[in-house]
């Protein structure tokens, strides 16, 4: 049977716009082009660990909302396509969730979201147990772009503690980051920026500096307040600056470097992209090791494309790069 990779969280319709420069207050400013995209952290993770699965050996599951509008049924399409089950993902009336980005010449963004039917994504007892009636095992994707995602990690803890929770806490919110919540992870994928903000939090006394060894004792630490019974890992990602994984399995923390592309297109879906290729391979009982380098060559090839969703390469076009 193949292994059952959940993903709970957010669809969005994606408005791009690439742009030279962003327009400061009060000022027009001529735009380059507009185009629109399938996104949401919740779809974009679907997406990469389906498409990122050998096919047909892991079930890629989507809890989500839509809208009634011509936005969720291309949303919902979209998850179809890619081999998404897409069983739990429900209609509501009115408007799917949307994400305005701003694309700059360089390739960095700036995201502004409204939630839209995604705000409505608060499950009760009866539709967890419904949505994991004999699933005991596997991996649950999380993240922070809809509003019930202390109540999932909760819940699953409570009732699947043998089910991995996998989880990028983005957009950021402090008030998830407790040491009560933080022992119920499995899983933890962070940037550095957020990995930061965790250690303020969390961690008041710790040093920290921005070179590799700061990063090494961050990671160290971080994975110390993780749930010790399953993958109890934690991967910080530092963009071309490679990333730092650690399972407290090995004297210390192992180094990735990144990929080394030709041109930045869209760095929208890297992120992502990278989650999708470490549960994917992880799910499929690969090595730590060889999980991280996977997503890193997967996320190398997501930035030269245009598009969060679109831009998600094929496991068969990763294998090729590794």
């Amino acid at each position: 049977m193949a292994p059952i990779v959940t993903v709970i969280g957010s669809l969005n319709y994606d408005l791009v716009t690439f742009t030279n420069k962003v327009p400061q207050a009060g000022e027009t400013y001529q735009a380059n082009a507009f185009e629109t995209h399938m996104g949401g952290k919740g779809l974009n993770e679907a997406v990469a660990v389906s498409r990122l699965s050998p096919p047909g050996q892991v079930h890629t599951r989507m809890v989500g909302r839509i809208g009634s509008d011509d936005f969720g049924r291309g949303l919902k399409q979209c998850l179809v396509d890619a081999g998404v089950d897409v069983s739990f993902v429900g209609t509501v009336e009115g408007s799917s969730g949307v994400a305005v980005i701003l694309v700059e010449k360089d390739g960095e963004n700036r995201i502004l979201i409204t939630s839209g039917s995604n705000g409505q994504l608060k499950l009760s007892d009866a539709e967890y147990e419904e949505i994991f009636r004999g699933v005991e095992s596997g991996f649950v994707v999380l993240q922070n772009e809809y509003p019930d995602t202390a109540r999932t990690i909760s819940w699953l803890k409570s009732n699947r503690p043998r089910i991995n929770i996998a989880y990028n806490p983005s957009p950021f919110k402090s008030e998830l980051v407790t040491r009560e919540a933080w022992g119920k992870i499995d899983l933890l994928i962070v940037n550095e920026g957020e990995a930061r903000d965790v250690a303020k939090l969390l961690l008041p006394e710790l040093e920290l500096s921005d070179d590799l060894a700061g990063f090494k004792s961050l990671a160290i630490e971080i994975q110390k307040l993780l749930n010790s019974e399953n993958v109890a890992t934690v991967v910080i990602t530092r963009g071309s600056k490679g990333s730092v994984f650690y399972n407290g399995k090995e004297g210390q923390p192992t180094f990735v470097a990144s990929k080394k592309v030709d041109e930045v297109v869209d760095t929208t879906g890297a992120g992502d992209t990278f989650f999708g290729g470490v549960v994917s391979s992880l799910a499929l009982a690969k090595s730590l090791e060889n999980a991280v380098n996977f997503a890193t060559a997967a996320s190398g090839l997501a930035i030269q494309k245009k598009g969060a969703a679109e831009g998600i390469p094929l496991y068969e076009d990763v294998v090729k790069n590794l």
